[in-house]
């Protein structure tokens, strides 16, 4: 499976943090300045433009607060998806193509260079959203799906984040209170001094979004309307929605909301359970085939 050209620019960030060049390098002056446009006010909808800088500098972040540890490395440094990497993708991707059946206002469905699902090595149960399409989810919460349909009830909950842009949302109004309207006027030149304060401006949004993915969690009604939408996108993708709440049962029997991690960063399993049950019982059954599960085993066997 080759990866097409634009996806392996837009996981350049990937590919540089191999050698060790920090996130500085994955803004150019020009994307700061088009992304001070989009985010000089807190609710006006970033550009597709605007969401590549943003989402290739936070998923840097993200990998760098994960030790750079994901899987099949040396395929994404190729520009070549492969292992189980290669899988997450097919399945990722075919759940992502469903959020464009009936997009809502605000919506974005369609990111500028596609789909990104990534796989951090780390066997807590947990998953992260970055705007512009890319997504983070743990070995240990593929580890706990028992089926593709659950590994795809995961992975759509993260692509209806970005479909929303509940990243974008953690952006602290006041962010851009440092940079004044001359900077943001398209016939000033970015000198020096200028790029190093907008730099730390969006430094701290980068930081505002890692932190509300990672630390402090979405609201409850964020993740209530993640649920919501990615149940829905699922059952389009073709998958079981009882899916969905199967695998909140499952994290259900072991939550622990002092054990940090997804645990801390999510309302309670029963809680989302409750929310999703009547809007699962609304969709006619589906049978999954066996030949999916078979897939999903093949594929996840080095999790096993």
């Amino acid at each position: 499976m080759r990866a097409p050209r634009l996806a392996r620019a837009a996981f350049a960030a990937a590919v540089v943090l191999a050698g060790g060049v920090a996130c500085k390098a994955t803004l150019t002056p020009g994307g700061l300045y088009d992304l001070a446009k989009g985010i000089k006010d807190a609710k006006k909808d970033l550009t597709p433009e605007n969401e590549y800088y943003l989402g290739r500098s936070v998923g840097t972040k993200i990998l760098s607060n994960a030790g750079y540890r994901y899987h099949d490395a040396d395929g994404w440094r190729s520009g070549t998806l492969s292992g189980m990497t290669a899988y997450v993708n097919a399945v990722g991707n075919v759940v992502a193509f469903a959020a464009l059946d009936a997009p809502r206002d605000g919506d974005r469905p369609a990111p500028l260079a596609g789909w990104h699902f990534v796989i951090l090595d780390d066997d807590s149960i947990n998953a992260f959203a970055a705007p512009g399409g890319y997504v983070f989810v743990t070995s240990g919460a593929i580890r706990n799906a028992a089926n593709e349909d659950q590994l795809a009830a995961i992975l759509a909950h993260e692509v209806a984040h970005v479909v929303r842009g509940h990243a974008i949302g953690s952006i602290q109004k006041s962010r851009m209170a440092g940079v004044t309207k001359q900077f943001l006027d398209s016939s000033v030149e970015l000198d020096p001094a200028v790029e190093k304060e907008m730099a730390g401006v969006f430094g701290g949004s980068i930081d505002d979004i890692v932190d509300g993915a990672m630390v402090k969690g979405y609201s409850k009604d964020t993740e209530f309307e993640a649920d919501k939408v990615g149940l829905e996108i699922m059952a389009k993708a073709g998958y079981d929605p009882k899916a969905y709440t199967a695998y909140l049962h499952t994290l259900d029997d072991h939550q622990d909301t002092g054990s940090g991690g997804f645990y801390a960063t999510h309302p309670k399993a029963s809680e989302r359970i409750g929310k999703l049950e009547a809007q699962v019982k609304k969709h006619k059954a589906v049978h999954p085939p066996q030949v999916r599960t078979e897939r999903f085993l093949g594929a996840t066997a080095e999790l096993r």
